[in-house]
């Protein structure tokens, strides 16, 4: 419909089949978040309003007025020179045509109030108002006439720099120009999509409606269904595809038919498909002694708006270890191998219906470590202007306490056509964890135009770094790009400690000096676990942005020093400035201005982590971090400065560009042992919260904490606590139904006992 776009950012409406709207959101991280509405949200043949608006960590659509739905979201849109497209997508080939009418498109620099939305629609705009920076009123030239000599669509505002530039608009006759009325006689169908059915309730009302208000006919094309009195029933299971039509009368035309496809399924038949991730089939697991192993496997329904998985466990020697539920399907748990040699895992997952599901894993569990070199994570991925994200699985090692150093080795190298990309772009990978998240664990800039290799010791990341993993690669480029590979050499050695957990502390893109919000990075709330040794934070932060309209050249070129606020005391110096001449991983010669020092990174060099020892704050679990920017610096070229003079301070004020950190840290917690780690794995029985993942209702209960008081506390992931009650171990409710979609942290707990569960809210 309408939008910014491009490989790196983006805020768009698209339309869908059968009338859904995507709605989408790419931050200047490549963080992208899409918000779909129902089929047949668009209604043919009738005007509706849209508003599409971020703020406040939110994402909102507003139809005709009334919020219909929208998701959480953080980050900014760096990018001031994506133009704004009107009726198709202009990011490379994308044949994304909207087919229809448009009338007062406005854009603005604000989030805009519910009140406000519903006031432009009975009020005209004036072109007047406060941060409004784009307004088509689409009411130029003769409707259904010959405008041929208009040369461009009129904003009335900021005008004629914005105004409208024609593509493919023959501006004469009753389409593809500016128009009036509608075609009384033209009538559409709006057939909802026929959910998946279950054999076990054999019929379902059709409800399809024409625009005419006439009635809607149907047809069954193939599967095993008929139709009677507007209801299909169904005789077995398969794949059923209907027909709705209007034929029209002397008033109306004849609809264009809609077809619905839609399963029916036998819920006592239907298993779940399940993917062993730690330990794979085969694989030897590395134990200089025996320890507690985390297991992982992935647990996926068929029709996950039907089926869900409602328990998973892992059998072992006749012992069952129940599994935590975590995000994208993952579960886990903790086993402790009683021998040396070869062992079996079985996997059971029971569905909502109660069908069992079972897999069997043989591993080898071995004492005799020695360095592993060359284990390959992924190769081959190939990132450029059309494809800016890639994902890819490795095989790694399976191990506790085995090894002391993994070496990564990040390749990149030109594509077989075209040669590489010219720039320094920021790229980087991500990990996703046995929790279902995904955690950057390299950030990277792309070199001026020639190939390189990079390595990295990521022994703090020995958690996640093992049995079968998923990459993420992200590179935002406009050109040929860069062909990846990663591999890992394992060094055999005691560690430090033998377990270790990452949490994600910040992940987003930040204004760097803006006056308005001169330290935007919020503060996290985090307490360690009582079991906890030690801790680090790892943090990396690039600056972006420069030329005269960044006061300074700023962030890229700017020297600046940031620091971390532990509990409220200024406690670790951050020196965010990198000597790029000789390269910090020796990617030399390259083109253009590899040389130069810059905020935090080098062109083809991996961003080193700043490593900031937390383990003195372990003993005190509560803490408090906040990262504040060099306090001195503001950008003086910035409509958020009052005394901003175009011409004096600067050659345009209205440049709404703030130089930007890319900001990545990581915590990550040591342990010495898994007793933490693994929430009363010996004893599951204590605490029992099911569904998980739910909407929002979890049921908690437990067969052996009665007769006491207990205080149950919910975090989110950023440390905040959103529900906290007291509890006498009894069945209750639990409702997170206000609460945002994501994983949750659940604390149980008394002067003499605490249990922790996380929750998936989804």
């Amino acid at each position: 419909m309408m939008g910014y776009r491009n490989t790196n950012a983006g805020f768009y409406l698209i339309i869908l089949n059968n009338g859904a709207i995507e709605c989408r959101m790419q931050n200047s991280a490549g963080t992208l978040v899409t918000y779909q509405t129902p089929d047949f949200t668009v209604v043919p043949q009738v005007w509706q309003h849209y508003a599409w608006v971020y703020g406040g960590g939110q994402l909102k659509l507003y139809l005709n007025g009334n919020l219909v739905g929208g998701k959480p979201a953080s980050g900014s849109i760096a990018s001031t020179t994506t133009s704004f497209a009107i009726g198709k997508s202009i990011l490379g080939n994308f044949n994304f045509i909207y087919n229809g009418r448009i009338d007062e498109v406005s854009v603005w620099n604000k989030e805009l109030t519910q009140t406000e939305i519903q006031d432009m629609m009975t009020n005209e705009l004036l072109g007047t108002e406060p941060n409004l920076q784009l307004y088509y009123k689409f009411d130029q030239g003769v409707p259904g006439g010959n405008n041929s000599s208009i040369s461009s669509l009129t904003t009335n505002v900021n005008g004629p720099q914005y105004n409208g530039v024609f593509n493919n608009f023959a501006l004469n006759g009753a389409t593809s120009n500016f128009n009036g009325t509608l075609n009384s006689s033209f009538q559409a169908i709006s057939f909802p999509q026929v959910p998946t059915q279950l054999i076990t309730q054999p019929s379902y009302y059709l409800n399809a409606t024409a625009t005419s208000g006439l009635p809607c006919t149907y047809t069954v094309l193939s599967g095993p269904a008929t139709i009677s009195n507007d209801t299909a029933y169904f005789s077995g299971v398969g794949t059923v595809s209907i027909q709705a039509d209007q034929f029209g009368n002397g008033t109306y035309d004849t609809a264009v038919a809609v077809i619905s496809t839609f399963d029916v399924v036998d819920p006592y038949a239907t298993q779940a498909v399940i993917e062993p991730r730690n330990p794979v089939q085969g694989a030897d697991i590395y134990m200089p002694t025996l320890g507690a192993l985390q297991l992982s496997v992935v647990a996926n329904m068929p029709y996950p708006t039907i089926f869900s998985v409602s328990n998973l466990e892992f059998v072992i020697n006749g012992t069952t270890y129940p599994a935590q539920s975590f995000a994208n399907g993952r579960y886990s748990a903790w086993w402790t191998p009683n021998a040396f040699g070869a062992q079996t895992i079985q996997i059971n997952s029971t569905s909502n219906y109660g069908v069992v599901t079972s897999v069997t894993v043989n591993v080898n569990v071995v004492q005799t470590v020695s360095t592993l070199t060359n284990v390959p994570a992924f190769s081959g991925l190939w990132l450029n202007s059309t494809t800016g994200v890639l994902t890819a699985d490795g095989v790694l090692p399976s191990y506790v306490g085995a090894f002391d150093t993994i070496i990564a080795t990040l390749s990149v190298t030109c594509p077989p056509n075209g040669g590489c990309d010219p720039w320094d772009r920021v790229s980087s990978i991500d990990v996703m964890g046995m929790d279902g998240l995904w955690y950057e664990v390299i950030r990277y800039i792309t070199p001026y135009g020639v190939a390189c290799n990079h390595s990295i010791n990521m022994a703090d990341y020995m958690s996640i770094l093992q049995g079968k993993v998923t990459f993420r690669v992200n590179l935002g480029t406009l050109t040929n790009g860069y062909v990846y590979a990663l591999k890992f050499d394992y060094k055999d050695g005691a560690p430090p400690h033998k377990y270790s957990k990452v949490e994600k502390v910040w992940k987003a893109i930040y204004p760097f000096g803006d006056m308005a919000n001169l330290q935007p990075v919020p503060a996290f709330a985090h307490t360690f676990e009582p079991s906890a040794v030690a801790a680090k934070l790892k943090l990396v932060s690039t600056g972006h942005g420069w030329g005269n309209l960044n006061t300074g050249n700023a962030a890229e070129f700017y020297d600046a020093t940031h620091t971390l606020w532990v509990n409220g005391a200024n406690t670790f110096s951050q020196h965010n400035w990198t000597t790029c001449s000789p390269n910090p991983d020796a990617c030399q010669p390259q083109n253009g201005t590899w040389t130069y020092a810059r905020a935090g990174w080098c062109p083809g060099a991996i961003g080193r982590p700043f490593d900031f020892d937390m383990s003195t704050f372990v003993a005190n679990p509560a803490i408090n971090l906040e990262y504040k920017f060099l306090s001195s610096y503001v950008d003086q070229c910035h409509p958020n400065n009052p005394n901003c003079v175009t011409g004096v301070t600067c050659t345009d004020c209205n440049d709404g560009f703030n130089p930007t950190l890319d900001v990545n840290c990581n915590l990550i917690t040591f342990f010495d042992d898994a007793t933490i780690l693994s929430v009363d794995e010996k004893d599951d029985a204590n605490l029992i919260i099911y569904p998980n993942p739910s909407n929002g209702i979890f049921n908690l209960n437990s067969v052996k904490l009665t007769g006491e008081t207990y205080i149950v506390t919910v975090y989110n992931i950023m440390g905040t606590t959103v529900r906290q009650f007291k509890w006498d171990g009894e069945k209750t409710v639990l409702d997170l139904t206000n609460a945002a979609k994501g994983v949750y942290i659940v604390k149980v707990n008394n002067d003499t006992h605490t249990e922790i569960k996380q929750l998936i809210v989804r």
